[in-house]
């Protein structure tokens, strides 16, 4: 099975590393400084379950002739346009595509582009972050990903996740198929999105805000809107991952903040379009009282708005 993955940063460069590592025939689409970088020094990984380096091919988008298996997606969700441009060579008629974005957006825009029938859903947890020079550095012990069929899919896709599937368990990364793939998307948008808006709307993390008069309020209240959302959307979150994030949220010594939180404070781009703006619009169509997604959602729209200007 031929794997192409588009991008080697933090999260294609690890999980696309980690399957170089179970012997799969695995190419990553990237840029001509990153295929710089990783001919002259190979695919280098710094991670709590062992550091590696591999050797990789890694290819420009004008370099591609002949279509993937599988195609994983790992880019962020304002680079999706150019990511659909940049694979479309790669996806021929029995490709499956894989993406790894936060959110739900992405999956009606891959479908619309491709085909419903081509494209499963995935969702990936892990700390990570690419140095300067190129390193993909794991912060934290989590590496999970999980993957499955999405209605509509090709009948081959379940074969397919299934060879992909036993390709991570030669692995130490955490794999796993959900038949309720849009279900476990959803279940990840609920903890995502509230995560987000929290943390990006207080500029703090967990333990600062739950030290506040009302900050474990304004998270149960945005959860509570979050999970809602996902009910009228037909989707019911299952209690075991939302107990996880329940005590993820309770921590008053927690310094977690949200990827989307430590994007604004750098002063990038964000998925905030993505992820709280698009809860917040789907909460709203629902009926359903926002917490504090509304307030979240302007903000991170100043904070965009500023960085264009500046």
């Amino acid at each position: 099975m031929k794997i192409l993955v588009l991008g080697a940063g933090a999260i294609g460069g690890y999980f696309g590393g980690r399957l170089v590592q179970a012997g799969a025939d695995v190419t990553f689409l990237v840029r001509a400084r990153r295929q710089a970088q990783l001919r002259e020094r190979g695919l280098v990984v710094r991670s709590p379950h062992g550091d590696f380096t591999v050797p990789v091919q890694a290819l420009l988008r004008e370099d591609i002739t002949a279509p993937a298996d599988l195609l994983l997606l790992a880019c962020k969700a304002y680079d999706l346009d150019a990511a659909i441009e940049a694979i479309a060579p790669a996806m021929g008629a029995r490709t499956i595509l894989v993406p790894l974005l936060n959110g739900l957006a992405h999956i009606d825009r891959l479908r619309t582009t491709f085909g419903p029938a081509r494209v499963a859903g995935g969702s990936c947890g892990i700390p990570a972050t690419l140095s300067p020079d190129g390193e993909v550095h794991q912060l934290g012990p989590l590496h999970r990903i999980v993957f499955g069929p999405l209605a509509g899919s090709a009948d081959r896709t379940g074969a397919r996740l299934e060879a992909l599937l036993e390709l991570f368990r030669r692995t130490p990364v955490s794999a796993d198929m959900d038949a309720q793939m849009m279900r476990a998307l959803w279940e990840k948008f609920v903890g995502l999105a509230t995560l987000a808006a929290m943390t990006c709307l207080m500029r703090g993390t967990v333990g600062d805000i739950l030290a506040t008069d009302d900050g474990a309020a304004l998270f149960d209240a945005t959860f509570a809107a979050c999970q809602a959302a996902a009910r009228a959307e037909g989707f019911e979150p299952r209690e075991a991952p939302m107990a996880v994030f329940r005590t993820m949220v309770s921590d008053r010594q927690s310094l977690l903040t949200a990827s989307l939180a430590r994007d604004l404070e750098s002063g990038g781009p964000t998925e905030g379009a993505h992820v709280v703006g698009d809860m917040l619009k789907r909460v709203m169509a629902a009926g359903i009282e926002p917490g504090a997604l509304r307030a979240a959602w302007c903000h991170l729209q100043v904070a965009e708005r500023r960085r264009l200007s500046a």
